[in-house]
């Protein structure tokens, strides 16, 4: 025969376990954040409840010469593009998102947040924004950009530095910031993506439309995220991010002291993860190694000289990256 009183014991102690394993549990999954490099600026950002894209340009196009220069090169004309026989674009051609590889690799969307209107940032975020409903928060530009795709306005938030906004299950302040220093510091373009703009929009139309930084603050963890490789000081000082996504790219070398100074404003983070380094455009799964080498591993050494203490994780595409509290 059982014991009754022995029941209750037994009883007791297994609701005792399973609350710590519950709290455990739920705590271990606060504390971590999954991020996931998709190339160019992009990112996706995953907590417990919500997805967030950052500058979400997937279709990397193979496009010959730059967006923000009338002028090709030799070298960008007779490049050799191996075994990539996708169709060449160039900057007077209407752009067309590669639906197949966005869809491939993006399902849901909560929010999407873009530091400008570039081609490399924003150019597929009105097809995301249509796929997946996601609210999106950016410039004028953007939002002139999304409604001519005929993006709703509830579904379009428009920023331009300097707002504090609470979301979901997280919160972000928008920063005014700089792009970078293009073409030996010649780059510079005032102009935004105008409200008539016709679609599809051509190459060349993706300018810039002022650049922004956000600082993510979600459960316990503190993001600040960079879509250039310039910055202003006096907005990034003293946010304290345990991760940073650091603009890596070499017109880093033309901004004084950029990566001394980034790690010092922002209080030499736990964790740094180089971003917009790779080569965007050649297709995912294509090799790397010129971009990692002249790029993003001395940018990497840089960081190791100057901030010992940092991680330093060197993102590979489409491969989430999962980052406890410390």
């Amino acid at each position: 025969m059982i014991n009754i009183k022995n029941r209750k014991v037994t009883y007791v102690i297994l609701i005792f376990l399973l609350n710590i394993f519950y709290s455990c549990n739920t705590n271990n999954n606060d504390s971590k954040i999954g991020l996931k490099y998709l190339g160019a600026a992009g990112w996706e950002i995953a907590n417990d409840s919500s997805i967030v894209l950052i500058d979400p340009y997937l279709s990397r196009i193979k496009l010959i010469g730059n967006s923000t220069t009338k002028s090709i090169s030799n070298a960008a004309l007779n490049q050799d593009w191996g075994e990539d026989n996708r169709r060449k674009f160039f900057r007077d051609d209407p752009y067309i998102p590669d639906t197949s590889v966005i869809d491939d690799h993006i399902s849901s969307a909560d929010y999407i947040f873009v530091h400008h209107t570039h081609f490399d940032h924003a150019a597929d975020v009105p097809y995301i924004a249509q796929k997946t409903g996601a609210k999106v928060i950016g410039t004028e530009s953007l939002a002139n950009l999304l409604r001519a795709h005929g993006i709703p306005n509830d579904q379009i938030i428009t920023v331009k530095g300097g707002e504090d906004y609470v979301f979901n299950n997280f919160s972000v302040k928008v920063l005014p910031s700089l792009h970078s220093a293009l073409r030996k510091k010649l780059y510079f373009n005032s102009n935004s993506i105008p409200k008539d703009v016709k679609t599809p929009v051509i190459i060349k139309e993706f300018v810039e439309g002022n650049s922004l930084m956000y600082f993510f603050r979600f459960n316990n963890h503190k993001v600040l995220t960079m879509g250039s490789m310039n910055f202003i000081g006096d907005k990034i000082e003293n946010l304290d991010p345990d991760i940073l996504l650091a603009g890596s790219a070499n017109s880093r070398k033309e901004i004084y002291n950029y990566t001394e100074r980034l790690l010092s404003l922002t209080n030499y983070p736990d964790v740094v993860i180089p971003t917009h380094w790779d080569n965007f455009r050649i297709p995912y799964g294509d090799p790397q190694t010129k971009a990692i080498e002249s790029k993003a591993l001395p940018f990497i050494n840089e960081v190791k000289i100057l901030s010992p203490k940092s991680k330093i994780i060197l993102p590979e595409h489409l491969k989430s990256i999962w980052i406890n509290a410390q």
